[in-house]
Order: structure tokens, then C-alpha cells, then sequence
């Protein structure tokens, strides 16, 4: 039974992983589960640390070391993983995609529209166990238990085997253009047809000084009333431009017409 903690005592804590916010993220970098111990689509269910050995051996550089592809296809380098590495019970992927690529361009566009892909995971069967069927108590047990692979590649794919490696930050840039706008809209689901997506950003667009910061300067047409300093006038300010003398001028000139007048 664990003690619980006293004041001196040594805690290890994986700081391999950090999250970047998107304004530190370089364009092109992704992050996610690459594997997780859950139950996959086909009856797997691949334990945590299971590519440990693997990862270590092989590392991420070189022509042996573990790739990024997408969909699989060892035809389709997508990249360079930066971090894999076991945290929890979770095996995490930091990479950057080469977007010199058409094709890996192509599938980041997907993913920042998409508000993110997934993770796939190929290796070779190295240590593994079946499960006799009158052995699974639940509906979701696996009938095939990875205990060690021989990890080849992590893959950016569309729908995964397993359901929680899924890709949690892909850097986007926001919306440049009213038509980009109305695509985030649709891609983040937040609208159903880019018609009602159209619909909003009107209605947004007409009551945009809603959302300006009345603590700042406003830059552009001035939309509500605003209160300007009284700006006085410079001391070497020529005569003829200032007010104050012009006033005056015009009140002497309407005295003088009074005073022709009245003769």
C-alpha cells in the first residue's frame, strides 16, 4: 500500500512532453496519442510500453529509426517525429510535417479543417498473448493482447483502429478571408452548410463593434460616437490659422458693417 507523501520525499515526474501553445508551434506541427491500451476495432488491444524497447533501440533519426508516414504508405514519408515516448499509459508522438510535400501539405489542410486527424500504429508481433473466448467477460475484450512490437512506423490516418489515438493539436492559423471564415464554421461544426455559415458571418459582420475592445484605439471607420480631446493650438501656429484670432476678426467685421450701416 502506497504511504502517503512527506515533505523530502524524491518524485519523478515525465516532463518529456510539453504542451506548445499555438502561438510557439512552427507551422506543420502536429501532436496526439499515437497508441493507447484500449480494445481497437479489429480485437487488439496493444499494452502500454509495449514499443518502449522498440523506440529505444531504433530512436526517431536515421534510416532505421521509426517513421512518420501517412496512411500507411511507406511510399508517403510525412515527416519528422520529434517525440515518442510512453507517459501514463498513453504512447505520445510530437512531430513536425515536412509541408515541402504536396501530398503532406494536402493532409495538413485536412487536418487543421478537421480540427485534427488521427494516429496508426505499424509494427512487427513480437511478444503477444490470444485470449480463449470463454475468457472475455466483457463485450469490448480483446481476443489478441500486444505485449512487445517491433515498432516500424506511426502513420497519419483518417479513421484509426484505435478510437483514442487520435491527433489533440494541429496548428491553425485563423481565418484570413470572410470565405475562410464560413469554412471554419462548417469544419468546426458549429454550422451545417456553408449557406448558414454565410448567415452568421452577415449577422456578425453587421454588429461587428460588438466585439471591439473599448479600451483601445479604434483603427478604421469609427462605427459608435467617440469623445475627442480638445486639442489646443500651437504656440508658433501661423495668425491667420488660428481660431481664436479668425473669431475675433469676424465679430470686429460684423461691428464695422453694423456700424456702416447705421449711417
Amino acid at each position: 500500500m502506497r504511504t502517503a507523501w512527506k515533505p523530502g520525499d524524491s518524485i519523478e515526474c515525465d516532463m518529456m512532453f510539453t504542451s506548445q501553445v499555438a502561438a510557439d508551434a512552427p507551422e506543420g506541427f502536429i501532436s496526439g496519442i499515437a497508441s493507447a491500451p484500449s480494445t481497437d476495432l479489429h480485437g487488439h488491444r496493444v499494452l502500454s510500453g509495449a514499443f518502449d524497447d522498440s523506440i529505444k533501440q531504433k530512436g526517431l533519426n536515421g534510416a532505421k529509426g521509426v517513421k512518420l508516414l501517412a496512411f500507411h504508405d511507406s511510399q508517403k514519408w510525412a515527416g519528422k517525429i520529434s517525440k515518442l515516448a510512453t507517459v501514463g499509459e498513453n504512447l505520445l508522438i510530437e512531430a513536425q510535417l515536412d509541408l515541402e510535400l504536396g501530398y503532406v501539405k494536402d493532409l495538413y489542410i485536412a487536418s487543421k479543417h478537421n480540427g485534427g486527424l488521427n494516429f496508426s500504429v505499424g509494427f512487427k508481433l513480437q511478444e503477444f498473448e490470444f485470449v480463449d473466448e470463454d475468457d472475455m467477460e466483457k463485450e469490448d475484450d480483446p481476443w489478441l493482447i500486444v505485449k512487445r512490437g517491433d515498432l516500424f512506423e506511426v502513420s497519419v490516418v483518417t479513421f484509426p483502429s484505435c478510437q483514442d489515438a487520435e491527433m489533440t493539436f494541429v496548428k491553425r492559423d485563423p481565418p484570413d478571408t470572410l470565405k475562410e471564415f464560413e469554412k471554419a464554421l462548417v469544419a468546426e461544426g458549429l454550422c451545417r452548410s456553408r449557406n448558414e455559415a454565410k448567415r452568421i458571418t452577415q449577422a456578425v459582420k453587421s454588429s461587428s463593434h460588438l466585439f471591439l475592445d473599448k479600451t483601445t484605439p479604434v483603427v478604421g471607420p469609427v462605427i459608435e460616437p467617440v469623445i475627442m480631446p480638445v486639442i489646443e493650438p500651437a504656440i508658433d501656429q501661423h495668425p491667420r490659422l488660428d481660431v481664436n484670432k479668425l473669431m475675433a476678426a469676424a465679430d470686429l467685421a460684423v461691428k464695422v458693417k453694423a456700424m456702416l450701416g447705421s449711417r
